[in-house]
């Protein structure tokens, strides 16, 4: 969808549509259909243009007010709805807007109750935002994105291994910045068998963020086989020239967006922020260049528990559980759908030894 078409129906949306859809979404939330609500943001003026019109007063209407943008569709059926908000992170992290992030929290979870969803996602850094700069806490329904952002870095190491099979036994990870996702990040992939170092970064005044030129920075990135890029946008890694200091033949897990530009770095780039499962898709497209079949990873701590009911706070168990209900980076054309002879696949139950001979198979068949 083109930029103006999508600008005029946010604005039919948003204004004519308004309390119109709020009826029908509550009519329709008491028959039980939708399971989770996720909430969106722009990264920047670029984007945000990309659905609301640059007009001041359209910006302070629709400013903390989440806005209708499409449907989470599981199959034939809608399970759920996103919704867009035209407010930057930049801005919704000054402690002055603190009002602002509460009003906004305490709008989703009133259209949670309206809609009769069981989950709120929320996008990106919004989560942890909310929780540490306006002291909101993240608990259910309130679902953050870190969980899923790990499990979606985790399967792009995977599928790129498999591609590369001499990447197989590659274990050297560096993961350049994150915060909190990146600490979180290292320990799993530790634990996970994979020798992880995080390369520190610092904040600038005007919002830049520059890797330390230190020696550890430096001794970290040799010789690794992976490289995860957290920093919040492509240009990021693209200024600090860390790329420089990385073999050619190292693979960079890029999670920014915008993201890192095709074609301009001599290392191979993947996608790592973006998950699939075969019958999941997105109705429209989320803005920013997302294909209607690719869905964010930060919304699938919140799809999970819709689809399942279980909230799992530990990353092993929640990366096992998502492996389970068959979802997948969405750099593989179709995720693997788990089937077994006595379960079939629709019924999204399975178990840790299914899970394991599946992938022994898979692995056989691409010797």
């Amino acid at each position: 969808m083109n930029i103006l078409l999508r600008q005029i129906v946010f604005l039919f949306i948003g204004t004519v549509l308004r309390w119109p859809l709020w009826l029908s979404i509550g009519l329709i939330g008491r028959f039980g259909i939708f399971k989770t609500i996720f909430l969106v943001y722009p990264t920047d003026e670029v984007e945000c243009r990309g659905f609301c019109p640059q007009f001041s007063p359209l910006r302070r209407f629709f400013s903390g007010r989440p806005t209708p943008g499409g449907l989470i569709m599981n199959g034939w059926m809608p399970m759920g709805i996103y919704f867009v908000i035209p407010d930057i992170t930049r801005d919704l992290a000054r402690k002055k807007n603190r009002a602002l992030a509460e009003a906004i929290v305490r709008r989703m979870h009133w259209i949670r109750r309206l809609s009769g969803a069981r989950t709120i996602g929320l996008a990106g850094q919004l989560g942890p935002i909310f929780a540490r700069r306006h002291n909101i806490p993240m608990d259910p329904p309130l679902f953050s994105s870190i969980n899923g952002n790990i499990f979606s870095i985790h399967e792009a190491i995977n599928w790129v291994a498999r591609q590369r099979r001499s990447f197989f036994n590659a274990r050297n990870v560096a993961v350049v910045g994150g915060g909190e996702l990146g600490g979180t990040l290292q320990e799993y992939l530790n634990n996970q068998g994979y020798h992880c170092n995080t390369i520190d970064v610092r904040y600038t005044r005007k919002g830049k963020v520059v890797p330390l030129q230190s020696n550890e920075n430096m001794e970290n990135l040799h010789g690794v086989n992976f490289v995860i890029n957290l920093m919040p946008k492509g240009e990021d890694f693209l200024d600090s020239n860390l790329h420089e200091f990385i073999s050619q033949d190292a693979v960079i897990i890029d999670f920014s967006r915008p993201a890192i530009p095709e074609n301009v770095l001599p290392q191979e780039v993947y996608l790592g922020n973006r998950i699939r499962r075969t019958d999941m898709r997105f109705i429209f497209a989320l803005p920013g260049g997302w294909k209607q079949r690719q869905m964010p990873a930060c919304a699938l701590p919140a799809l999970l528990t819709a689809l399942t009911g279980q909230v799992n706070q530990q990353v092993e168990t929640f990366c096992l559980l998502a492996r389970q209900q068959a979802f997948g980076t969405a750099l593989v054309d179709a995720p693997l759908e788990y089937q077994t002879k006595t379960k079939p696949f629709w019924s999204k139950d399975f178990d840790l030894e299914n899970e394991l001979e599946i992938e022994a198979m898979n692995m056989i068949s691409n010797e």
